[in-house]
Parts: structure tokens; sequence; C-alpha cells
């Protein structure tokens, strides 16, 4: 990158307002949707903001997650971070990351999750039975949608629904963009838990999903021990917290906008799924993206990028693209087509996509029909958001009903 450019705009940005999208990602699309940026590590990066450079970027065979782990690649923090697991879903490429997702797509396929659809009905009106029996105002974000996620993800892949609290503490610390030494103890605590479950599927296997793993390893061999314990890992990891706050910002959103809310709630069997795809559009659990490393020269986007550089595809930018969407920053539950990129594009598209679009589904559509009258019960304004990690995340969603 030339040294005589100006400064790169520090990455990640600040929430935006009422937690929309950072302002910043919209001036960087109308600037080039190709950007340098600088990370928390110093080093600097290009930031893919438009709908079609993500695409490019997201199909690029020359972006590499695994040359993350090469001497001297480009960092987003210092210190330990993701890029640096070699047993990652997410760093994988190739064979290698082919055979993890053909073990885990069965238990998270569209199919699977009209399987699961009831399961997850039950939870759902489970934990509205118990909203209604709080005194309100009742913080929906850490009484509805903190919990329906990691308790379905739980039973999906075989942890004790009564560890959730454990899993949520370590999933925030795993989850923070900043350096920190406790990322490192606590990436150990949970791994040791995993393999603690690990040796307990050994002794009884049930039916869950590591314990067809625990299968994969021992009896195919399909698995190594070390793909075993961080795929588990990540699986619980990652298969609750984007959910969780997809579901806290969408409904936010939703409230804030009297008008969708009703609609949602007049309409409830027409409109849960459009509302939402809307809701994943223009209230994505993040504002961030994985880095990859250019293996050679190659050009996106009118850029040239050079062989080491590391380039960020923001998906959830992408949704902001008017060259893609009509109006994108109107929040509009009937929208149709909608073909965001929230759960990515290509050979890394999230192999718990199906699962996902149900659980939002469910949730939106229980309260949708059960309280229709929920209303935030405080301005919109006095919602605070907390940065600092790789999912946005509301403290607090204090409502009526």
């Amino acid at each position: 990158m030339s040294s005589d450019a100006a400064p790169a705009p520090g990455f990640p940005f600040p929430p935006g307002p009422v937690g929309e999208p950072p302002e910043q990602l919209d001036e960087l699309r109308a600037r080039c949707p190709v950007s340098r940026v600088s990370l928390p590590s110093g080093d600097e990066a290009w930031a893919v903001t438009g709908y079609e450079e993500v695409v490019a970027a997201l199909s690029e065979a020359r972006l590499s997650r695994a040359a993350l782990r090469e001497p001297g690649a480009v960092r987003v923090v210092k210190g330990p971070d993701f890029g640096d697991n070699p047993y990652s879903l997410f760093n994988l490429e190739g064979a290698d990351h082919a055979r993890l997702r053909r073990m885990i797509a069965p238990a998270f396929s569209p199919r699977r999750a009209e399987v699961l659809r009831p399961r997850v009905q039950e939870i759902a009106d489970e934990l509205v039975d118990r909203l209604l029996t709080l005194p309100q105002p009742v913080d929906i974000y850490a009484e509805f949608c903190a919990l329906l996620p990691i308790w379905v993800v739980c039973e999906i892949v075989g942890a004790p629904v009564a560890d959730r609290e454990r899993i949520k503490e370590w999933t925030g610390v795993l989850m923070s963009v900043g350096s920190d030494e406790r990322r490192t103890a606590v990436r150990e605590a949970f791994t040791a838990y995993v393999r603690e479950l690990v040796a307990a599927r050994r002794e009884e296997p049930r039916d869950d999903l590591l314990s067809l793993l625990v299968q994969a390893r021992d009896n195919d061999d399909r698995l190594t021990e070390g793909e075993l314990t961080w795929l588990g890992a990540e699986l619980l990891l990652a298969g609750h917290d984007t959910t969780v706050n997809t579901l806290g910002r969408g409904i936010f959103q939703l409230l804030r906008r009297r008008t969708q809310w009703e609609l949602l709630t007049a309409r409830p069997h027409e409109l849960t799924e459009p509302a939402t795809e809307e809701v994943f559009r223009y209230a994505p659990p993040s504002d961030a993206g994985l880095l990859r490393i250019a293996l050679e020269d190659f050009e996106l986007g009118g850029v040239t990028i050079r062989a080491g550089e590391g380039v960020i595809p923001l998906m959830h930018a992408s949704s902001r693209d008017e060259r893609q969407f009509a109006d994108p920053g109107r929040f509009d539950i009937t929208r149709t087509p909608n073909r965001h990129l929230v759960f990515g594009y290509g050979p890394h598209h999230c192999p718990a996509a199906g699962v996902g679009r149900m659980e939002v589904q469910v949730a939106l559509g229980t309260l949708a029909r059960r309280l229709p009258r929920l209303a935030l019960a405080v301005e919109p304004e006095a919602v605070r958001w907390r940065g600092g990690h790789i999912t946005l995340r509301p403290e607090t969603v204090p409502v009526t009903f």
C-alpha cells in the first residue's frame, strides 16, 4: 500500500446511533468500495463494502484464511486471534474445509431446521411464559434474545443446557476485538470443557452432534482430536452468538418503528419470513468481517491488491449498497427480493444458515402472536450499545407488553 496515501481510518468503526451500522461504511463505499483501513494491530488492510465486490472477494481463491498463520502476516489484533487456530472451520480451506463441512451440514441444514422447529417453538413459548411472570419493564435482550439460541445450540451439539451461563461468559471474551490476555485463558478453559464433553460422549453416546463427531473421529478416522475438540467449541460459540445479537438488534429495530411492528403483528403468518430476512439485512449481528490474505497480485473492484495484503469482505456493509437494494436505509419487512450476504457466499457460506433463519422466524413469529403490545420502555436513543466485539449487541432492551 502506498505510503504517501491519506491516513487509513481506524477499523472496526464505532456503531452508529440507535444501533445503526457505522456511518463510515457508507462513506467508504461512496468513495471506493475497496478502501484502506487501519487495524487495531497497527497493520493496514482493504475493507470491501460494495455488494458485487464482496461477492467477488468471497469467491476469490487467491484470498486465504490459512495464510494468516504465515510469519509476518497482516493481523487484526496483536496477540492470540482466531486466525491462529489451524483447526477452526473458519480458517481451513480446500479438502479439509469441505470434509468438516460435510460432517456438520446435516445437523444444520434447512431440512433439519424444519425437524427442529417444533422443539424451538416449545423453547420460545416457555421463555415467553416466563416473561409474562416478570415485573415490567423487562429486558427482552437478557430474558429472551440471549437465552433462545444458546438453549437450542446446546441441545443440538450436546452440551448441558445448565452450562449456558458459562458458555455465554466464555463467548463474550472470545468474541472481543481488543488484545486481552483473558482470551488465551478463556480459550483454554473452553476447549478443556469441550474435551470433557467429548470424553462423556465416548463413554455414553447420545443423539446429538457431538456424539456423531466422536464417532467420526474414533470409528471412521475422519477427524483429528484437535479438529474434534475445536469444532465442538466453535459450534457452541458461533452457533448461538450471532443469532443472539441478530435477535437483539432486530427486535429493537422493529419496536422503534411502530408501523413495522404493527404490520408484523397483524399478518404474522404472511410476514414473519420476509421480516426475518429484513432483520438479517438491516440489523445483522456484526459490522466486522473476517480478514483474508492475498496469495498473489490481483484486481478487486478496480483496485490492485498486492500479494501479502489483507482484505476484509464486509457482508453487512454490502446490505446497504444502493446498487443492489432500493432505498437501502429503509427498514421494510415486506422487502422482496432480499438477497443479502449476511450468511456469506461461496465456500464459506454459513453451514448453520438454515437453523439460524428458523430460530429468528420462530422468535419473531412467537413474539408477534403472543405479545402484540410489545413496546420499548425507553426512548430508542436511551438504549446503549456494546462495542469492542466482533458482534454488536445492545446492553439492554427494556420493554413493556
